[in-house]
């Protein structure tokens, strides 16, 4: 269950290194005496300032990458006129800001249909051709580490045994787990125990709440469970709101210890608008001639069966 940092945080950080930048241009030009220079810069770093508060805010994702675009932009346009031979350099800005900003489609798209204007304000020292390959050519480049990610990403995803939003099992590595799980206790002449739990607040957080509510309501139970269980116990995510607690080498005895802590555990963490965490666990113990998929079967049964109140 591995601890991830919120991306809006990390564009947070971003927006106000940037505003920083904006703002320290806006010095410059005032310790230079290029009075008339220092308005727009301020009013840009003002921007990407407000693109900075709004980016950790649920109801406005698009909004902060829009106003750091534009005031990227207008950055650019604004200081075009006074490049001299530094022009080469800018004219790396518009697609590398929008490589990071958008979607590859958009960010191609955008790139190609503002060339004529970049190449119009940017190169009116370098001949139009030598432009005009510098900035094609940093288009490609700048598209290029992204769809390696992009591989990578789609790669790690197929290949990752945690689900995505929860950070546990996912549902077919948790069969292989159970399958696993039962092969040891038979060769090990241990016990095996499963909790199948039911976190009912999950099914409404989301409508009731928000996304944001519900993301922290499932980070919160997958903490209290890892805080309240053994290295060795394995978690996975059955349904959305069904998950199986996986108790190796434990029997009943055992395993309603486990349930009794970790429900006493979840009702003494509150949650804001939620309140305390609710849960439903039943518990299933491997039958001594029991195979994997019939204990499977029942542990579907008694997720199914924590459902039905509900349903």
């Amino acid at each position: 269950m591995p601890e991830r940092l919120s991306s809006s945080r990390l564009h947070a950080v971003a927006y106000a290194c940037g505003a920083l930048v904006l703002a320290s241009l806006a010095i410059w030009h005032y310790l230079m005496g290029h009075y008339p220079r220092i308005l727009p810069a301020t009013i840009l770093a003002l921007m990407v300032s407000a693109a900075a508060l709004m980016s950790e805010k649920a109801y406005a994702r698009r909004l902060p990458v829009y106003l750091v675009l534009i005031s990227g932009y207008l950055a650019i346009a604004v200081e075009a006129p006074y490049l001299e031979a530094s022009g080469a350099l800018w004219m790396g800005i518009p697609p590398i800001l929008a490589t990071l900003l958008l979607p590859p489609g958009a960010a191609l798209l955008l790139n190609v249909l503002l060339a004529p204007m970049w190449l119009f304000l940017v190169t009116p020292v370098l001949s139009m051709p030598t432009g005009g390959l510098q900035y094609f050519t940093l288009v490609i480049i700048s598209i290029l580490p992204l769809g390696w990610y992009m591989q990578q990403a789609r790669l790690l995803k197929t290949t990752d045994q945690l689900d995505t939003q929860s950070g546990m099992l996912s549902r077919d590595d948790l069969s292989e787990r159970l399958i696993a799980e039962v092969a040891r206790a038979r060769i090990l002449n241990q016990s095996l125990s499963a909790l199948v739990i039911h976190l009912p607040q999950l099914d409404m957080a989301n409508e009731q709440f928000g996304q944001t509510a519900q993301d922290t309501l499932l980070t919160t139970f997958c903490e209290v469970v890892q805080r309240n269980s053994r290295r060795g116990d394995a978690m996975g995510r059955h349904r959305h709101s069904v998950f199986w607690l996986l108790l190796a080498d434990t029997g009943e005895a055992g395993a309603l210890i486990v349930r009794e802590r970790l429900t006493h555990a979840l009702g003494e963490t509150p949650l804001p608008e939620i309140g305390t965490l609710e849960a439903q666990a039943r518990i299933c113990r491997l039958a001594d001639d029991e195979y994997a998929e019939r204990f499977e079967q029942r542990l579907i049964k008694g997720g199914l069966n924590l459902l039905e109140p509900d349903t």
